[in-house]
């Protein structure tokens, strides 16, 4: 049996141990995901919707102190609850920095 050429088998040598490389840690990503899922928690509690100003609602759920111990959270550890500042106010034209306009010519 006649062998490939020599160009063939340096493309062989190189490409196919990325491909084996590549495929194998796919093949990790996928089991370290599929792993996750499934030792994800369920999460039982009240349930609230909320709607966002920009239209997307999102749903929280409340769960107690143990459950969140569970999920490897410290609830002892969570500071005080921040405070909300208004948005600051636009600038007016008055405040603004463009330079003023420039004056009519008077023909």
């Amino acid at each position: 049996m006649k062998l490939p050429s020599k160009g063939v088998l340096i493309r062989i040598c190189i490409y196919g141990p990325l491909l084996a490389f590549f495929g194998y840690q796919a093949c990790q990503k996928y089991k370290a995901e599929q792993e996750q899922e499934q030792a994800a928690p369920v999460l039982d509690g009240r349930k609230h919707t909320f709607t966002l100003p920009d239209g997307k609602s999102v749903e929280v759920v409340e769960i107690t102190e143990d459950q969140a111990r569970q999920m490897g959270f410290d609830p002892s550890k969570s500071g005080p609850p921040g405070t909300a500042e208004a948005p600051a106010k636009a600038a007016d034209a008055e405040d603004s920095k463009s330079p003023p306009a420039a004056p009519t010519p008077a023909n």
